[in-house]
């Protein structure tokens, strides 16, 4: 086989092939292929883009995989529907951020249907953000059709950064009209958004997504048709450790927004360490971009914990989390406003 295989007839010819092989015999991982009108668009030489937490085409399968891309399949008039593991992952896991931020405000007084409700609307704008930090980050591949970063059944990707950013951008917008503080929906939202990573990490494992590097060690996973650090998994079990760990911190009476800005540190040194394991190209002096992304953003969570005071105001040290967003409603008024 040649070093290179050009046109649309050689892309054709080996759809499906394994694993490429280069110029001198070093294997390398199959691209991830964008196709589009019979082209593979995702060649650029040797130059790999570190995706972060994303959902890119169903890899291949090269046989022994443990992955499992599609769960099932819905018969429908037109065809088949298939049901992508990750989908169904992160449904779950935006059911169980929800689930829990109701708990922990119901708690505080904050009323449920208005909590449902900033949670949707917060979700909307996690997605639209974490699509468009995904579409910065790979800029170059978007320039020439820009339409495309609108296509996600096409071309899938989010990143987790751009989806807190939004997130907390609705939320900020939302709450401003309510008269309810950033900072106090941001603690009551984070032990939520460490328990929905985790469950998301799961569906990202039977997908393929966030892989790691070839290894020999006795928990290795099949992926690509060579045994890989299951990184996925490394991390659903450091998002359930800063879960547990915000869940000891919400007993200890502090100003509003720690507990959020903790849930920033923790999250980004555990994504530092774990991108080691983790099969992504390096962007920085030896770091991936998720590394670099993180070493940023556990700076900045660094500087507004320092900033944010050691005092408690009046009347939060039974709280915990801040006063409640709004009065509560009578036994009169009561009913949901979602």
């Amino acid at each position: 086989m040649g070093c290179r295989l050009h046109g649309r007839r050689g892309a054709r010819e080996h759809r499906g092939s394994p694993p490429l092989r280069l110029c001198g015999g070093l294997s390398r991982r199959p691209r991830l292929a964008r196709v589009q009108s019979g082209r593979r668009r995702d060649r650029r030489g040797d130059r790999r883009v570190d995706r972060g937490f994303l959902e890119p085409p169903v890899p291949r399968k090269t046989g022994g995989e443990q992955v499992k891309p599609v769960l099932f399949q819905i018969p429908t008039p037109f065809g088949t529907f298939p049901v992508s593991s990750f989908g169904i992952f992160l449904l779950l896991a935006f059911i169980a951020a929800i689930l829990e931020t109701r708990t922990r405000t119901r708690r505080l007084g904050w009323d449920s249907g208005e909590v449902v409700d900033l949670s949707l609307y917060a979700i909307i704008g996690g997605i639209v953000g974490a699509r468009l930090g995904y579409v910065l980050v790979n800029l170059r591949d978007f320039a020439a059709a820009p339409l495309r970063g609108f296509m996600i059944r096409v071309d899938a990707g989010l990143t987790f950064y751009g989806a807190l950013l939004g997130g907390a951008l609705v939320a900020w917008v939302y709450g401003r009209k309510r008269d309810w503080r950033l900072p106090q929906i941001a603690d009551a939202a984070a032990p939520g958004l460490a328990l929905g990573y985790a469950i998301a990490m799961i569906g990202a494992l039977l997908y393929g997504l966030n892989y790691g590097r070839p290894t020999h060690v006795p928990w290795a996973v099949m992926l690509f048709g060579e045994p890989r650090h299951p990184t996925q998994l490394y991390l659903t079990v450091a998002a359930l450790a800063v879960y547990v760990v915000l869940l000891a911190a919400d007993r200890i009476p502090r100003p509003p927004g720690r507990l959020f800005w903790l849930f920033v540190l923790l999250m980004a040194v555990a994504r530092i360490g774990i991108d080691v394991f983790m099969d992504s190209p390096h962007v920085l002096d030896g770091l991936t971009l998720a590394q670099v992304a993180g070493f940023l953003a556990g700076a900045l969570a660094v500087v507004m914990l320092l900033m944010g005071g050691r005092s408690v105001p009046a009347g939060q040290a039974a709280a915990g989390s801040g006063p409640p967003a709004e009065p509560i409603a009578p036994p009169s008024a009561g009913g949901s406003h979602g």
